[in-house]
């Protein structure tokens, strides 16, 4: 029976985390729309997963997926088909290539050198993860809030910074991250 007890208390762990994650995107989203932004796509949240019989536990497709992504942009510039800079979160729960990492917010500013028309369709929702944890490398990131930056290969600037999920105990700390994102947005 204690056996059933943790696996059922473990399940229910994962559900919570999950719930809780998507409640805090929730508020992320409602925070950003006093400022004009607009998630990128409606309610969707965007993930990597698998459904494959196939599939290892160490591959970046599972079937829990590894992280939860969701991208901004102002309205305006949506309507307008030219968007310059979006705002990019992604919750990331564990990734393929590291054996322990901790529930983490990544939130960043990824600026384009030149106007993007269709963002919708351009943005890929792996981009912030491919960025921290296979580009540049978990083990070389600033954690703790500190500001991190990259310049990939198509000449997208990347500022972002890490945070452990579980700092984040309510609305305060929340709205303390909205308004880095609108600092280095409007900077």
């Amino acid at each position: 029976m204690d056996n059933n007890n943790s696996i059922i208390n473990s399940i229910n762990n994962v559900r919570h985390l999950i719930n809780n994650s998507i409640l805090m995107l929730r508020d992320l989203d409602t925070a950003l729309s006093t400022h004009g932004f607009q998630p990128l796509n409606g309610n969707a949240i965007g993930m990597e997963r698998s459904t494959s019989i196939n599939q290892s536990m160490f591959q970046y497709s599972t079937f829990f997926p590894q992280y939860m992504a969701r991208q901004y942009a102002l309205s305006e510039e949506i309507n307008a088909n030219k968007v310059n800079r979006i705002l990019f979160t992604n919750i990331q729960f564990f990734h393929g290539d590291y054996e322990e990492i901790r529930p983490t917010l990544i939130n960043s500013v990824m600026i384009f050198p030149q106007p993007i028309a269709d963002v919708k369709d351009y943005i890929k929702n792996w981009w912030l993860k491919y960025t921290v944890y296979e580009d540049k490398g978990w083990g070389e990131i600033l954690k703790n809030g500190e500001l991190n930056e990259d310049i990939d290969e198509e000449e997208i600037r990347t500022i972002f910074w890490c945070r452990d999920l579980l700092s984040i105990n309510g609305q305060k700390e929340l709205l303390e991250e909205k308004e880095k994102l609108i600092q280095f947005f409007f900077k």
